[in-house]
């Protein structure tokens, strides 16, 4: 993989929190989940657990979620972002994607970026512009008027393309079914699979890769960035859920910074220490694992908390004093990424992101607690 298709996929998921996430600041439905019929005049903005659009939206789509189900007809572009993406509807103009599994079983009219775990091109589907694509393992079944460019671990053609072709992958299969209107350029450590009934109208050029560190380093920043996005998306779904509450543990947090440090160390530092002491006792190790389950959720959930804390001061900052839930989800998603990217500067970065987490534990313990308590 060379810098270019790095930078690609790099690109990809940054794309959705420089683009995405400000439009979402005036997002029409935020929800749990969230289902969308009839007509739409306007542009449209979704986020939430499960987003299920079977509307008509005469403007464009930005939506945001895990489970993202895209059955309507859109007349400009989509933007989308979740752990898993199906899009059955029609696309006026471009499609963007970008999530863990994607699968494109409708028409786009202009071209479609998508980079995931899995990308599957059905065969109903149909780009009418190019498709760029980047994942682990990718599928085009369906038809592409004009170029196709691929990267990923393994990648299979049944479909057809009207142009050239671009592709770099450690596997490539090229099916009796597939039809190449342009060239096909691969790079690869392997020789493609070509089966025979194969149609590849132009030339077929093989560019040798040798293995070096650069496919294992780049696929590490890749995976970081996934799970940094799926993170946020927890977190924003896990504060959708649960708004209240999650509101009132970061009032605690501000109201009591310092009580809260002081817990979270006495949390982080004291559970494990008891889970080996039930560990070591055979009446214990039941409870033990239990202690343990909770404990990684606790370590979790805090610095979801510390995160929402950072979140509210930047829209304190900001002088908002009328927040809604969904500004307040995406003050949260911005701050995780932004201490994801603080987390990069050595030293302060490790102890920025430290000090959140133990804030967010101790605010937390102390809130369930108090809730108990009551």
């Amino acid at each position: 993989m060379n810098t270019t298709v790095l930078f690609h996929r790099l690109f990809l998921i940054l794309f959705f929190f420089i683009t995405v996430f400000p439009f979402l600041s005036h997002a029409q439905l935020v929800g749990d989940v969230v289902i969308k019929r009839g007509t739409v005049d306007d542009d449209l903005y979704m986020a939430g657990g499960q987003v299920d659009l079977y509307a008509t939206v005469n403007g464009d789509v930005v939506v945001a979620g895990g489970q993202l189900n895209l059955e309507g007809d859109i007349s400009e572009d989509v933007m989308a972002a979740g752990g898993a993406i199906t899009l059955r509807g029609s696309v006026g103009d471009d499609a963007r994607l970008a999530g863990g599994e994607i699968r494109v079983a409708g028409r786009i009219g202009d071209d479609l970026v998508a980079a995931g775990g899995r990308i599957h091109i059905s065969p109903v589907a149909s780009i009418a512009g190019r498709a760029w694509l980047s994942g682990g393992e990718l599928r085009i079944d369906g038809f592409v008027v004009e170029e196709l460019r691929a990267s990923g671990g393994r990648i299979v053609i049944t479909g057809k393309v009207n142009g050239n072709v671009d592709l770099w992958a450690d596997e490539i299969i090229i099916e009796d079914t597939a039809v190449i209107s342009g060239n096909l350029h691969y790079k690869s450590s392997h020789q493609a699979n070509i089966a025979s009934g194969a149609r590849i109208d132009g030339e077929v050029i093989h560019t040798p890769v040798e293995v070096d560190l650069k496919p294992v380093i780049a696929s590490f920043i890749f995976a970081m960035l996934i799970l940094l996005f799926s993170i946020i998306i927890t977190a924003v779904v896990l504060y959708l859920l649960f708004p209240d509450f999650s509101l009132r543990v970061s009032q605690s947090l501000r109201d009591q910074l310092w009580l809260s440090l002081a817990i979270g160390l006495a949390v982080f530092a004291g559970a494990p220490v008891l889970i080996i002491i039930l560990f070591s006792t055979a009446i214990g190790a039941l409870l033990a694992l239990m202690l343990l389950a909770i404990y990684l959720v606790m370590l979790l959930a805090g610095y979801f908390v510390g995160a929402m804390y950072v979140g509210n001061a930047g829209l304190k900052l900001l002088r908002k004093t009328e927040v809604s839930t969904a500004l307040r989800a995406i003050a949260l998603a911005i701050a995780i990424f932004a201490l994801g990217v603080i987390n990069l500067v050595p030293l302060l970065g490790s102890l920025v992101n430290w000090f959140i987490l133990l804030v967010g534990i101790g605010a937390l313990s102390r809130q369930l607690y108090l809730a108990y308590r009551n």
